[in-house]
């Protein structure tokens, strides 16, 4: 069975309609209970295959593969899971196909990577209860134009598959990879970088929690402020120096610093979003790098 030329299919297209034909005689039980939630296949039954609508699709990722159903029936495969046997969850039973890039349940995660030839971009603690799955890591890995997400019990063995499409965010920092080489920063630039220190948003920040907005304390607008001035030396320093991987280096470690502070405070909500993504942008910018306007420069690793 080719997994990977399912998604992005309407549930119309031939194509899907045998891949599911082939799937229900493999776990006949239960298979299209969940059709209205748009889930063919069991949570329990090793095998799932959900569908989005045509517009919750397009939203999310940028390529339909295939179109059978008037817009408002129309429904497209957008991920697909295979697990295995669960130590608590006794009800589980195995996906008894073919897993995706020759992986077998059980495999090690150095094993997973080696399969999958990419090692994680992600990796996570599962958010599952002990007492709900066994399940305890989670790893996400690109694979050309898939994120391919193995979960691992406590002993990193494989016990679930799930295959999507990489969504739009993803696709537009591979597309923004492959035109680096092409982007010059210009040395001449580094005063333009540095007049935009003085648009660091915790000032606000500061008066709005004078003012009695609980949202903030002092100690993490400090760190947020820390992070955003070493943010704006390193593209200066960058800049003077044309160096396009340490500005493109200072986007993701300052997106990653502002997750690590936000998870523990919560501060970050959609004024403060906005501040921090046009602050981050206006600095790639003004070292020469030129973006997409409808690009998202910290998308690829914010979590806020």
């Amino acid at each position: 069975m080719n997994h990977y030329d399912i998604l992005g299919r309407s549930i119309a297209d031939p194509i899907v309609v045998s891949y599911l034909t082939d799937h229900e005689k493999l776990d006949p039980i239960d298979f299209r209970t969940n059709v209205e939630m748009g889930f063919f296949g069991g949570f329990d039954s090793g095998f799932g295959l959900q569908v989005e609508s045509l517009t919750a699709y397009g939203a999310e990722f940028e390529e339909v593969r295939s179109r059978h159903l008037p817009d408002a029936k129309e429904r497209i495969v957008s991920r697909l899971s295979f697990t295995g046997l669960d130590a608590i969850r006794v009800v589980q039973r195995s996906y008894k196909g073919a897993l995706p890039f020759g992986l077998t349940f059980a495999d090690s995660s150095d094993v997973v990577a080696k399969k999958l030839g990419s090692g994680p971009f992600r990796e996570d603690k599962s958010s599952t209860l002990p007492n709900y799955s066994a399940e305890r890591f989670v790893h996400s890995h690109a694979v050309e134009n898939l994120v391919v997400i193995a979960r691992y019990d406590e002993d990193l063995r494989l016990m679930a598959v799930y295959l999507m499409q990489a969504d739009r965010t993803m696709v537009k920092a591979k597309r923004r990879k492959a035109t680096l080489p092409k982007q010059r920063v210009v040395p001449g630039n580094v005063d333009k970088v540095e007049g935009l220190r003085d648009q660091i948003p915790t000032p606000r920040w500061r008066e709005s929690m004078a003012e009695g907005d609980e949202l903030f304390n002092e100690a993490d607008i400090a760190m947020t402020e820390t992070s955003l001035n070493a943010f704006v030396d390193t593209v200066k320093a960058a800049t003077s120096q044309q160096d396009l991987q340490a500005v493109q280096a200072a986007v993701k470690d300052i997106v990653l610093a502002i997750n690590e502070i936000n998870a523990r405070s919560g501060m970050i909500e959609t004024l403060e979003r906005d501040e921090l993504g046009v602050l981050i942008d206006a600095v790639v910018r003004a070292s020469g790098v030129s973006l997409p306007d409808d690009e998202d420069i910290t998308a690829e690793w914010r979590e806020w």
